[in-house]
This record gives structure tokens, C-alpha cells and sequence, in this order.
């Protein structure tokens, strides 16, 4: 119905049949479908701390769900039909600040290189929210959201779900987040008429606020 009604983006999409696969596979530079995989597996496996257990989530049906959606996912993914990472968030057990655990479902279960999870939560998602002119790339005259990250995401896309490894945060231009090692480069050898004989190798403090307000005016 969706498909045939025109409407954009579907999402869960977990009972997929093979006349909406096909449908969809048609149609597929029309259509986009969101899952909220996430939410699935958390209210499997987390959310019995919550007070809802696991044998009444699969009594529920949604170990029966999650396995249909992973199948059909995966084969969406195989025929080029556009899937996004994103969705149902907010719930106890599926915090705010947890998005970053979509792209690991994409990775390990529904057959995505760490690439194209990147490339999907990124350009993708810009896409979806009709802002593909302005978001979801590092180009002139977009939008300056980046992230620098300690770690290599292309090898390991569960680097993304470590707070402590998101060293710089930037919001249309400004800082958001960032540690005193950004900001305050580590004395070399040479410098103050050579009293530092060695590069200083130990931690930083965490840069307050108030140094993070000043730096944006820089």
C-alpha cells in the first residue's frame, strides 16, 4: 500500500512479502525504509531491567519479528532498495544519545560494510529529511557537522557508540565538545629554551565550559 500510494519513506517494514520486495525493488529510487531495528533486539534482550522480560517479548512475537526483519533487510539490502538506520529512540531501554547501535545492527546483521552504514546514516538520512543541498557531507557551502573520532570506524563501527571517543564535536561551524588536548597542543622538544627535552605523554583534564564558549569566538 505504501509503495503504491507514493509514500516516501516506510518504516519497519518487518513482514516484507515477496510482491512487496519485488514492488518495492521497482520503485526503489522512490522509496526508502526506516526499520528501528534497534528498538527489535533492545526490547528482546534489555528491556527485562525495565520490567518486561524476555519471555514475554517473545511471547509478544517480537523474536518472531526481528528474525522476519533481518531476513528481509538483508535481501533489501542485496537488490539495492535504500535502507536507513534510525527510529524509536527514547524509550528506557533505547536511550537518547544510543543512535550510534543502529550501525552496528547494519554491520553485523543485515550484511552493510562499515562504509555504506556511514554513507547511510549520513548522506542517507540527509536525503530523507529533504536536505541532501546542505547535509550529510563534508563539501563547501554545506552545513560543518563533523566529528573527530579516536579510532577507526571503517574498521570498527562500535568505535561511534564510545562518548569518551568522540574527541571533537561540531555543530554548523562551532564546537560543541572537544578535550583540553584539542585545544592546547603538548609542549616539544626545543620550546621555552629547551626545558622540555622530551614530548610530555599524559593526560589532559577535560576542558571546562567556559573555555569551550571562548574558543568559538576564535
Amino acid at each position: 500500500m505504501s509503495v503504491r500510494h507514493g509514500i516516501e519513506a516506510i518504516y519497519h517494514a518487518s513482514y516484507v512479502d515477496d510482491k512487496g520486495m519485488c514492488m518495492l525493488e521497482e520503485a526503489k529510487t522512490k522509496h526508502v525504509v526506516v526499520p528501528a531495528i534497534n528498538w527489535l533486539i533492545c526490547t528482546l534482550n534489555e528491556a527485562e531491567a525495565f520490567g518486561y522480560p524476555k519471555a514475554a517479548a517473545e511471547k509478544a512475537g517480537y523474536k518472531r519479528e526481528l528474525d522476519h526483519a533481518i531476513a528481509g533487510l538483508r535481501e533489501m539490502h542485496r537488490r539495492g532498495i535504500v535502507v536507513l538506520p534510525g527510529g524509536d529512540y527514547g524509550f528506557a531501554w533505547t536511550p537518547h544519545g544510543t543512535y550510534a547501535r543502529d550501525l552496528e545492527h547494519f554491520v553485523k546483521l543485515l550484511g552493510f560494510t562499515e562504509h555504506e552504514a556511514i554513507i547511510a546514516v549520513t548522506s542517507g538520512v540527509a536525503a530523507l529529511f529533504m536536505q541532501a543541498h546542505e547535509l550529510g557531507k563534508v563539501q563547501a557551502g554545506y552545513y560543518a557537522d563533523c566529528i573527530l573520532v579516536d579510532g577507526d570506524p571503517l574498521k570498527d563501527i562500535t568505535v561511534l557508540q564510545d562518548h569518551d571517543k568522540l574527541n571533537v564535536i561540531c555543530i554548523n561551524g562551532r564546537v560543541h565538545k572537544a578535550g583540553r588536548r584539542e585545544y592546547v597542543q603538548p609542549p616539544v622538544a626545543g620550546q621555552d629554551n629547551n626545558v622540555h627535552v622530551i614530548v610530555p605523554d599524559k593526560e589532559y583534564p577535560t576542558v571546562k565550559k567556559e573555555m569551550q564558549i571562548q574558543a568559538k569566538l576564535y
